[in-house]
Parts: C-alpha cells; sequence; structure tokens
C-alpha cells in the first residue's frame, strides 16, 4: 500500500513554490494554539544507567571526556537527541515522515526546534564532594583472546561517565499539528550517547507542556531595542572557506538578524511585511553581546573596541614556566591615540591591538566602560552520510560557538508605521511566545526584552570629535571595486556627508564579509569592508550634521538596513577600562595557570621517580596504572581516607603502595591542600602513562 504524504503547505498558493521557498512552512490544517498554531514543550529525561555523552576528545588521564556547557556540567546536546529521535522515525514511520519532520539536505528545514538537555539535577551533587563534576570513570581492556580473559597489551581505555540519577530538561518549539508524533518518538528512545549496545545511556524522556513567560509588546515608536538569548551554543560562521575549526563570529551580524526575522515571517505568510525589511525601509543592527542585563536597554551602550582601545604586553619572566602560566594580573587598557598625543608613554606603539571579540560596554552614560569578551567554545563533531542504511564513514570536524544563554543588544529603526505593522505581525517573537532561528543550523533564540525608545537629542560637540565604526563599512571605489580603506577624498563622496567635514583616519583595518542566501542556498559574494572600531578624527562646522545623521539612524555606506554602516560620535574614546571576565558570572572560573603548575611540579616527580614505570618483579611489586587510576577517582569524589588507606594497606592487592617510590608520591600528594590532591595526582598519572622523562 502506498505512503501517504501530508500536505502541510496552502493549496490556493498563488505562485508555485520549490523546496527552497517552503522551508519551515506553517501547518494551515493544525488546530490553533493561540495565534501561531505552534507549542512550545519541555523534555525531561532522568538517567537509568550511567550514559557517556562524548566531546570526541580527552584529557586529564581519560581517554574520553563526557560533553559540558559554559557551567562546567554534563549536557545532552540537540544534535544528538534530534539523531536519535530521526533514527526512531525512520524505523516507525520510513524515510518520508522523518525528512517532513526532521528536514532534508538541500534545505528543507526541520519543523522542531530543540535546544540540548541541560542539568536540572544532578546525582552525588548532595553529597558535597567533587561529584559537582558529576561523572564516573570507567575503565576496560580488551581480551586477548575470545576464550581468554586476560586484557590485551596496551588496550586500557578510561571513559567519563555521567551517573545514572542525573536530570536534564530541554524545550522544543514545534507545530502543534506534529505533538502526537514526538510524543510516539521519545517512547521509542530508550538509551542516549556512546555505548548504548552494551546498556550505557538508559533514559527516561517525557514530554510536558512548556512555561511561556510573556512580556507586552507596548506601542511602536521609530527604534525598537530588543535583548536577545541564545538558548543553545550559537555558530555564525565567519568565512566561506574554513580549515579545520569552522570559525565563528562572537556577534550576530544585522543581516543574519534580518533574515531571521524575514524567514519567520514568510513562514506565517506576512509577505508584505517581511519586504519592510528586505527591501531596506527598516534597517537592522549589529546584535552584539553584553555581559548582563542591562535595567534600561535605550541607554545602555554597547561597541566593538574600537582599535585604538589597546594593551600593554605582559611582560616576561624568567624560568621554566612560560609567561602565560604565570599569575594573571587584570589587563590595563589605554587609548593608544591619547596616549600618543599625550607622548606620556614613550613605548606607545608597542601596545597590543584589540581582540577581535571584544567589546566595550557601559549600562549607561554615569558608569565607566568596561571590556567584554562573550564565552567562545569549540566543539567536536562527527558528520555522518545522508544514506540512512550502510556504512557511514566518520567525518570529524570542529565548530566554534558562541555559548548558551549569551544576551546581545539589537535595534531596529524604521518609520514609526512600518514598525507598527512590523510590531504586530512579529507579535508572537516579540511577546515570547515563538523562536528565531538564527546561525548554522538554526540555533534558537528568543526575545528577553523589548524597549520601544524615543531619539535623545544628540550631545554637543566641538569643531572636533571622533568618529568610531560601530559595525563594519561597505563603499565602492569609481570602478565599483570595494574599498579596504577610506580617507578624506573617499569619505566625501559618500551620500549624505557634508561637504564641510574633513577626515583624517587616526586606526582603520579591513575585514572580509561573508554570507549565505537562505532562498538560494548559496554563500553570497564577500566583500571587503572597513572594519567595525576603526577610528577617524574629523574636523568642521558639520560635525553637528554628522551628529543628527547617527542619532537618525542616517547610516554610510552600502546594505546599511543589513547592519553596514553603522558610526558614533564622541569627543574621546574610551580609555581605561576595566576588564570583565570572558565568561557570565554564572560560570565558573577557568585556572589554566593552576593546571600548568601542577603539570610542571608532577613532571618533576615522575622524574626523580621514574622507576615507577620499569617492570615489577616479585620481589619489587609496585601499584599498576590501574591502581593509580583509582586513586584519582577517589581523589575526584574526595574520599577521605583516600592516601591514608594506601599509605598504610591492609590488603594483599595494596602491597604496592609500600614500594619506596610510590609511597614517596603518596607522601607529597598529601602534604598538598585538599583541593590540590586530586589534579596533582591526575597530572602525575599522566606523565606515568606516557612513560618518558
Amino acid at each position: 500500500m502506498a505512503k501517504s504524504k501530508r500536505n502541510f503547505f496552502p493549496k490556493n498558493r498563488a505562485e508555485p513554490r520549490g523546496r527552497e521557498a517552503t522551508r519551515g512552512e506553517v501547518p494551515r490544517d493544525s488546530p490553533k494554539d493561540g495565534a501561531t498554531g505552534w507549542v512550545r514543550q519541555t523534555i525531561a529525561a532522568e538517567l537509568l544507567s550511567d550514559a557517556h555523552l562524548g566531546t570526541g576528545s580527552g584529557g586529564g588521564g581519560i581517554d574520553a571526556l563526557v560533553a559540558r556547557d559554559r557551567r562546567g556540567r554534563p549536557v545532552i546536546w540537540a544534535s544528538h537527541i534530534e539523531g536519535v529521535l530521526r533514527d526512531a522515525a525512520r524505523r516507525l514511520r520510513g524515510n518520508d515522515v522523518a525528512g517532513d519532520f526532521f528536514g532534508r539536505p538541500g534545505g528543507e528545514r526541520q519543523h522542531a526546534a530543540f535546544t540540548s538537555l541541560y542539568v536540572k539535577h544532578q546525582a552525588e551533587a548532595a553529597k558535597g564532594t567533587a561529584a559537582d563534576r558529576g561523572s564516573h570513570v570507567w575503565r576496560s581492556t580488551a581480551r586477548a583472546a575470545f576464550d581468554n580473559r586476560a586484557p590485551k597489551n596496551d588496550t586500557l581505555r578510561v571513559v567519563e561517565h555521567v551517573p545514572k540519577g542525573t536530570q536534564f530538561e530541554g524545550h522544543v518549539e514545534l507545530p502543534a499539528s506534529e505533538l502526537p508524533l514526538l510524543r510516539r518518538l521519545l517512547q521509542e528512545v530508550d538509551a542516549v550517547g556512546g555505548g548504548r549496545a552494551a546498556g550505557a545511556g538508559r533514559v527516561h524522556l517525557t514530554l510536558r507542556e512548556g512555561v511561556i513567560a510573556r512580556h507586552a509588546v507596548g506601542e511602536a515608536t521609530g527604534r525598537l531595542v530588543l535583548l536577545l538569548r541564545n538558548f543553545d551554543p550559537l555558530c555564525i560562521t565567519a568565512t566561506a572557506t574554513p580549515d579545520n575549526v569552522i570559525p565563528s563570529l562572537a556577534f550576530v551580524p544585522g543581516r543574519s538578524i534580518l533574515g531571521a526575522l524575514a524567514a519567520w515571517l514568510i513562514a506565517e505568510s506576512h509577505r508584505d511585511t517581511a519586504t519592510l525589511l528586505v527591501g531596506g525601509r527598516i534597517s537592522v543592527g549589529d546584535a552584539l553581546p553584553v555581559p548582563r542585563e542591562p535595567q534600561l536597554l535605550s541607554a545602555a551602550e554597547v561597541l566593538p573596541a574600537p582599535l585604538s582601545l589597546q594593551s600593554e604586553k605582559p611582560e616576561g619572566s624568567a624560568g621554566s614556566v612560560p609567561w602565560w602560566a604565570q599569575a594573571r594580573t587584570a589587563t590595563r587598557r589605554l587609548d593608544r591615540f591619547r596616549v600618543q598625543a599625550n607622548e606620556a608613554k614613550k613605548d606607545g606603539g608597542k601596545l597590543k591591538r584589540p581582540e577581535d571579540d571584544l567589546v566595550a560596554y557601559r549600562a549607561n552614560v554615569d558608569e565607566p566602560w568596561e571590556t567584554f569578551r562573550p564565552s567562545l567554545r569549540v566543539r567536536l563533531r562527527n558528520g555522518r552520510s545522508d544514506a540512512p542504511i550502510g556504512p557511514m564513514d566518520a567525518s570529524l570536524f570542529a565548530i566554534e560557538q558562541i555559548a548558551e544563554e549569551t544576551l546581545f543588544l539589537c535595534e531596529l529603526r524604521g518609520a514609526r508605521g512600518d514598525m507598527m505593522r512590523l510590531a504586530s505581525d512579529l507579535g508572537p517573537v516579540l511577546d515570547g511566545r515563538r523562536w528565531l532561528r538564527v546561525g548554522r543550523a538554526g540555533a534558537p533564540v528568543g526575545v528577553e526584552r523589548l524597549e520601544w525608545a524615543v531619539e535623545a537629542p544628540a550631545a554637543p560637540l566641538s569643531s572636533s570629535a571622533l568618529l568610531t565604526l560601530t559595525s563594519d563599512l561597505l563603499l565602492r571605489d569609481e570602478d565599483l571595486r570595494w574599498c579596504s580603506a577610506v580617507d578624506d577624498g573617499r569619505m566625501r563622496q559618500l551620500p549624505g556627508w557634508p561637504a564641510d567635514v574633513c577626515v583624517s583616519p587616526v586606526l582603520q583595518d579591513s575585514v572580509m564579509v561573508h554570507g549565505f542566501n537562505g532562498t538560494s542556498r548559496l554563500w553570497r559574494m564577500p566583500a571587503a569592508a572597513i572594519r567595525r572600531g576603526s577610528v577617524f578624527k574629523i574636523e568642521g562646522k558639520g560635525i553637528a550634521d554628522l551628529a543628527e545623521m547617527a542619532r537618525t539612524g542616517r547610516w554610510l555606506g552600502e546594505r546599511s538596513h543589513e547592519g553596514f554602516g553603522r558610526f558614533r560620535l564622541d569627543s574621546s574614546l574610551p580609555g581605561i577600562t576595566s576588564a570583565a571576565p570572558p565568561w557570565n558570572p554564572t560560570d565558573p572560573p577557568v585556572d589554566d595557570v593552576a593546571e600548568e603548575v601542577a603539570a610542571e611540579t608532577t613532571h618533576r616527580w615522575f622524574k626523580a621517580h621514574c622507576a615507577l614505570t620499569q617492570a615489577a618483579t616479585s620481589t619489587n611489586r609496585k601499584p599498576s596504572l590501574s591502581q593509580w587510576l583509582d586513586l584519582v577517582t577517589e581523589l575526584d569524589r574526595e574520599t577521605p581516607n583516600a592516601v591514608s588507606s594506601r599509605l598504610n594497606p591492609a590488603t594483599a592487592g595494596a602491597q604496592g603502595w609500600k614500594h619506596q617510590d610510590a609511597h614517596t608520591i603518596l607522601e607529597k600528594i598529601e602534604e598538598l591542600p585538599a583541593k590540590a590532591r586530586a589534579s596533582h595526582a591526575r597530572f602525575f598519572v599522566r606523565w606515568l602513562s606516557q612513560g618518558t622523562v
């Protein structure tokens, strides 16, 4: 009997549309939930056995580590959940239904948007031990033969597992008509992670109605400020030709936000409203990351760090530990333009330029500027063949992502009538009922808050000021080539530029701009732009006209409705700033310095007691590598007698700890503070397993 395929698209379409144009279309015959026909559900997962949620990487004496979020807690990535659900859909309903629900290669987007499952309750966390890491360590070896259980040489494998009882929680947004299918698929999935065939990763998945925190949209004005939050790691690819790592921008360009808004409106049959965005009547600025939620969105200021905001290079140090492993001090940043003008520092030319992901932020004009770097993490992925059956070759690649739960500020401008229409049709997104899908693989991004702002009068400026580009600037020369640098003559040719304003570059740079066209499913042609953060000194009577242009949202260059050509005027640039850490306050501190010191210390131990790696004899027994790993596991769990029980062994199997070198190492570990014992033992085992001085 032939399989019937449901038609998710309107039958009375005005014109035929291909697969590229219909991706993400909402089922028109589905029961309406509010005004959208979409629902948001919460997926809860509880591990019934230890699970290995692999990262593809190892470290600290462990061959395979589990995946962790920005707070160091285990996580089940959304891509893995979608993968096991897709396999279940293929088994139950066939490839056609799986393709309809989860999308197909070539641009047909899946109906449901999943977030990753994050820890809600961590097993063993109540014990107050190092189980805040939430992991068990499994060790295994291969047999010498089928009928011989003796371990095969060089096959010891140490794998980290998340303990059973750990509870995860995530969310999914999908059409209401697809909810029964999702429930059925979740019932079919009984294990996650690696080693499922061997009994690892057994899980119980449940689905319940999600809680949506809605907020009022308010009365529209000509300027809308949005506070956005990404609920999953977000990748904005920075190049069309990546190497072994797919790099990501540290912010969301205005063209990406504009594309996400237009795609949502087209999917909801608001094509005329989408034309306001793609036609340039409403401009969308870059979404720049902020370290915390400001009280007043319209008063907060965030801009890419000006190229003049440079930092002092760290002083050199002598010794075996490199400078980057020394105790860190707060980064001192200076306004290079001011330093050179005042000649207050002879070696001002040796300052380091700001990092590409550095932004300057202040909540209002009364607060000092601070620098902030969003958390960027690299994740190892394993691509698979599109074929549902047959052998699948591993295709490992790494992808850089902006960590989940990052906040962004974004600004939209347009005529009040156009903004009113946009707010009306975009209501489910603005009030928090729906998500946008942004970046690579369509990560869910939601509107946390919004504020309709009224244009404030421009601040008075003298006859000279500093112009800072807050976004990339696109402009062409007489031969229609992209400009990678500008001077006074080039700036005077810009439409709207005041005739009596002279420009002299202070610091400028160029950058290549890449993009992706979701309709054609092709990369956009790259363009050369003047890099955001470039600084120019302007002089003349027309500075007030430039200030009025910035106040009313009349920007410079081409494609300004996509976020390009934005600028600001200041009498002085941000100078010495307070450095914010590159993670949110809720993130755990990452102390690379302590790890480097522990590695260097334990390497000295190993060189002094390298006899522990030599083969043991019946008269000179020493602990095996497995016994050392047992010690590391107990120290991780902060077992009270982990060291003392080995200094005074009471069993025959523990007599190897009486070896002189092993006894000395145990004494060195016991002398350390309790919090440092596990890390030193782990690094010593790494040196021991390598077996080289």
